[in-house]
């Protein structure tokens, strides 16, 4: 073991002797190690984004859908009443809702004009965004049932349209196809400012909106528009399954699926089709994972070239010593004792320039991910990886010289000029 101290110290004495060779030796595994972690932290907190964004979005969702191709005599339409049997009949369903489609209208009062988002569905449409009720109560089965003209803004929209949030029993009217509904504020969701994802998605919606006048977000039951001024009932071609939570989500969508074949004489016959929001979320991180894997080993080239480079010096500083080699080995040294010197003194260069690698990898990773608004997530095995590999690159790439130094006999060493 002190055999070994010794060696190490021998090792650090020549490092420091040759500082820039050494530090231009250590630059290929310095950016290789702070390629690969810099693209692993950004690569999980791309990750993290997408989740958020998608469970935000969609958490916990199951879409049903029929073919529009069907053969049936008459396309399968659901109900407000199938929403309430399912409800009851199969647990850990948090809601059912069905509609949830937006509708643009303009609209004008003593503020100006506005141009209205309405989200038209049924009652657990609630549960389609994660903002809780700040004021009110959102329109529930009895509003739904009876077409009741209410609606639900959030806190952004109602300062827009009144100027202040105190709006509960206030009136919207909206012409809609030609014909006027009054709508009364029943209820104020909180306003959350979009990040991640929503955010994109926000500024796509308004880009690709051409009109010019401001933004306002309301939500509506169906019935409000249908049976108030067309005289219709409204059905569905597709609803969405809000689970409890993600364990029970797919049993959940199993069990409602077996009902609806079950109720519509459609079992087997693929006319019901189901999409798993939580597969989405998978299918995004095989992708992300796939990416980052690709340019993870992208950046493990770099390793073997700076792996390459130290070979190359310790090639150099094996023939600068071979007069000090042929000295030792007059004086008894083994070649095992030889070997270890040099492939230690391989280990620590490579080691060096890892530690580097990694402390600018990780710095670096802050930096972009704070730029990019993502989460900093530096993962422990990938250090650990890459400080081990980059101690492997250095014994890999130093056996050679190692080996060179080694095998030289000790009376043309001492003849080397």
């Amino acid at each position: 073991m002190t055999r070994i101290f010794e060696y190490i110290k021998i090792a650090l004495m020549n490092i420091k002797s040759n500082k820039g060779r050494s530090f231009l030796t250590m630059l290929g595994i310095i950016i290789g190690i702070a390629s690969v972690i810099l693209i692993i932290t950004i690569g999980n907190g791309v990750k993290i984004f997408v989740n958020n964004g998608l469970n935000d979005i969609v958490g916990n969702q199951v879409e049903f859908y029929c073919d529009p191709n069907t053969d049936k005599e008459e396309s399968i339409a659901f109900e407000q009443k199938d929403f309430d049997t399912m409800m009851q009949e199969i647990p850990h369903i948090k809601a059912i809702y069905g509609g949830g489609f937006s509708r643009g209208f303009d609209i004008s009062n003593i503020r100006g004009a506005f141009h209205v988002n309405a989200v038209c569905g049924t009652p657990g449409m609630y549960y389609a965004k994660k903002e809780k009720m700040v004021a009110g109560r959102y329109f529930n089965k009895n509003d739904y049932y009876a077409g009741n003209p209410v609606c639900v803004i959030d806190q952004k929209s109602a300062k827009s349209l009144f100027g202040h949030e105190n709006v509960l029993g206030m009136t919207i009217d909206m012409v809609i196809w030609g014909k006027t509904i009054e709508l009364k504020v029943i209820g104020v969701r909180e306003y959350i400012p979009p990040e991640g994802i929503m955010a994109m998605i926000e500024m796509m919606e308004e880009s690709y909106n051409d009109s010019e006048l401001k933004q306002v977000s309301i939500e509506i039951p169906d019935t409000a528009i249908w049976s108030s001024i067309l005289g219709t009932e409204y059905t569905y071609t597709n609803f969405v399954v809000v689970s409890e939570d993600s364990e029970h989500q797919s049993d959940v969508a199993m069990q409602v699926l077996e009902y609806c074949e079950k109720k519509y004489d459609c079992k087997g016959e693929n006319h019901i089709h189901v999409m798993n929001y939580a597969d989405m979320t998978s299918q995004a991180n095989q992708v992300l994972s796939m990416l980052t894997l690709f340019l993870v080993l992208v950046a493990a080239i770099s390793l073997v070239v700076g792996g390459i480079g130290v070979m190359n010096i310790m090639l150099v500083s094996v023939t600068e010593r071979t007069r000090e080699i042929g000295i030792r080995k007059a004086l008894g040294a083994r070649t095992g004792s030889i070997l270890l010197q040099f492939l230690l003194e391989s280990a620590i260069i490579s080691f060096m320039g890892g530690v580097i690698g990694i402390a600018l990898g990780i710095s670096t990773a802050y930096g972009i991910c704070g730029i990019m608004k993502v989460s900093t997530k530096i993962s422990i095995a990938s250090v650990v990886g890459a400080s081990s590999f980059s101690i492997a690159v250095g014994l890999f790439f130093g056996i050679y010289p190692a080996r060179k130094a080694a095998k030289l006999s000790p009376i043309e060493a001492l003849r080397h000029e």
